[in-house]
C-alpha cells in the first residue's frame, strides 16, 4: 500500500521485478484465498514491535505476529504520513 500513485508508480518496476524472482524461487503452491482469509490477513497485528527512527525524519516499525509481518514507512515531517505498508505470509 502506497501514499500516492505517483510513489507507486516510482516503484513499480522494482516491485515487479522483485516478486516475479521471488514466485520463480517458491515451490508450485496453489491455493484459493476465501474472502475470510483476506479478511484476517488484513487485520491489525498484536506481536512483537520493533522501531527505527529519525526525529522529525522518518519511522519504520515492523511488527511481527506468528508467521505474518507488517512494516510501515511514515514520513514524520510536515506532517506524520504513511509512506508504505508491507505485510507479508513468511513461509520460512
Amino acid at each position: 500500500i502506497f501514499a500516492s500513485g505517483d510513489l507507486f508508480d516510482a516503484y513499480w518496476s522494482k516491485l515487479l521485478r522483485s516478486y516475479a524472482v521471488e514466485a520463480l524461487a517458491r515451490p508450485t503452491l496453489r491455493e484459493k484465498a476465501s474472502i475470510e482469509d483476506a479478511r484476517e490477513f488484513l487485520r491489525p497485528l498484536r506481536g512483537m514491535e520493533r522501531q527505527e527512527s529519525q526525529p522529525g525524519v522518518y519511522r519504520w516499525r515492523e511488527i511481527t505476529e506468528g508467521r505474518i509481518a507488517q512494516i510501515d514507512i511514515e514520513a514524520l515531517q510536515p506532517r506524520e504520513l504513511t509512506l508504505h505498508t508491507l505485510k507479508l505470509h513468511r513461509t520460512s
